[in-house]
C-alpha cells in the first residue's frame, strides 16, 4: 500500500513527461509481478518487506498507464468506465481463484499472480499501439495536485468510497461469524454479491453520466452506499446480502462517473497520471479505512462492548464518513 501511494504516481507521472508509457507500462507489469514471485522465495522480512513496497508501486503505475491509454483511445470521458469495470472484475475474480489455488498450496496464489503480471507485462509490448506514446505530457507531479483543481473532488469522492471498503473487509468477517453465526462461505457471498454488482455497474454508470450530470449520479452513489453501512447492523442475516447489492450499486454510481470526471480534468496527455493519483487515493483510503476499523472495534472491545455493538458502531462510523461525499458531490458541478 504505501509504495502504491508514494511512488505509484511518481513513475506514472513520469513515463508520461518523458512519453515512454508503452514501455513504463510494460517494465512496470513485469516488475510488479516478479515482485510477488519473490515473496514465493521466502526471503528475509527486510526483503520481503522492500518487495512488497515495489510490487505496490510497480502495480499502481502499470494499471494507471493502462486505463489513461484507453481514454485516449476513447472518444468520451465515459470510456473510462470500461476499464474501471474490468479493475473490479478482476477483483471479483482474483479473490475467490485465490482462495481456491490456495487449498492446494499456499504459494500457489503468488505464483499464478507473479506469472500473470509479467504475462501482461511482456503482452503489453505487442498490444500496445505505438501511438500510445505520442504526445509527452508537460504537467509535473506537483503541477498535477495543484494545477489541476477539478481532479481533487473525484480523487477525494473514490478515496471516501475506498475507505468504507478497507473499514467493511474485516469488520463483516468477524460480524458474519461470530455475532450472526454463519459460515466464511455466506460472508464470502456476500462480498461476492458487492464486487460482482460493482463490477457490472461501473461502465453503465459511466456511460449514464452522459445523460445525467454526473456529480448527481455521485451524490445518489454515495448516499445508497452509506445506507447500507448504516443498515448493515440492524437487518436480520437474510438481508445483508440485499444491502450488498446495494452497496454494489452504489460503488458503481460514485466511481465510474468519477472516473470521467477525472479523465476530463487534465490534458489528454495526462490522463494516466491522473488515474495514477486517483488510484493512489483510493489506496490510501482503503488502508486508513482497515485502520480506523481495528482502532475503534478494538477500542470498543477492550472498553467492554458486546461484539455487536462494536463492529455495529464501525460501520456507522464507516457510513457516516461516506455520506460526506454527498456534501462534496452535491457543491460540485460537471
Amino acid at each position: 500500500l504505501l509504495g502504491a501511494v508514494a511512488l505509484g504516481p511518481v513513475l506514472a507521472v513520469r513515463a508520461e513527461r518523458l512519453g515512454r508509457r508503452r514501455v513504463v507500462a510494460a517494465v512496470s507489469s513485469v516488475l510488479s509481478g516478479a515482485s510477488l514471485l519473490v515473496v514465493t522465495l521466502k526471503p528475509g522480512v527486510e526483503v520481503l518487506l522492500v518487495s512488497r513496497f515495489l510490487q505496490g508501486a510497480f502495480y499502481i503505475a502499470a494499471v494507471s498507464i493502462l486505463m489513461g491509454t484507453i481514454r485516449r483511445a476513447g472518444n468520451s470521458p465515459a470510456t473510462m468506465g470500461v476499464v474501471g469495470a474490468a479493475v473490479i472484475a478482476s477483483i471479483a475474480a482474483g479473490i475467490p481463484l485465490g482462495g481456491v489455488l490456495s487449498r492446494h498450496s499456499a504459494e500457489l496464489p503468488l505464483l499464478v499472480g507473479g506469472f500473470s503480471g509479467v504475462l501482461v507485462g511482456v503482452l503489453a509490448l505487442f498490444v500496445l499501439p505505438v501511438t500510445t506514446d505520442q504526445s509527452p505530457s508537460r504537467m509535473t507531479f506537483g503541477a498535477l495536485l495543484t494545477g489541476a483543481p477539478a481532479l481533487r473532488a473525484p480523487v477525494l469522492v473514490v478515496a471516501i468510497e475506498r475507505f468504507a471498503v478497507g473499514a467493511l473487509i474485516v469488520p463483516l468477517q468477524i460480524y458474519g461469524r461470530e455475532v450472526l453465526q454463519v459460515e466464511d462461505a455466506m460472508v464470502n457471498r456476500w462480498f461476492s454479491a458487492l464486487l460482482v454488482v460493482f463490477a457490472l455497474a461501473t461502465h453503465p454508470m459511466s456511460k449514464l453520466g452522459e445523460r445525467v450530470p454526473r456529480w448527481r449520479l455521485v451524490a445518489f452513489g454515495a448516499g445508497a452506499y452509506a445506507s447500507t453501512y448504516l443498515l448493515l447492523g440492524f437487518v436480520p442475516t437474510g438481508g445483508v446480502v440485499a444491502l450488498m447489492f446495494i452497496a454494489g450499486l452504489g460503488s458503481a454510481a460514485v466511481y465510474g462517473p468519477s472516473l470521467a470526471l477525472a479523465a476530463a480534468a487534465v490534458p489528454d496527455t495526462a490522463r494516466a497520471s491522473a488515474m495514477a493519483v486517483m488510484n493512489a487515493g483510493g489506496t490510501l483510503g482503503m488502508f486508513l479505512g482497515s485502520v480506523l476499523a481495528g482502532g475503534v472495534s478494538g477500542a470498543l472491545l477492550s472498553a467492554g462492548w458486546e461484539r455487536r455493538e462494536s463492529y455495529v458502531a464501525v460501520f456507522i462510523i464507516a457510513g457516516l464518513i461516506q455520506a460526506a461525499s454527498v456534501v462534496v458531490a452535491l457543491r460540485r458541478r460537471d
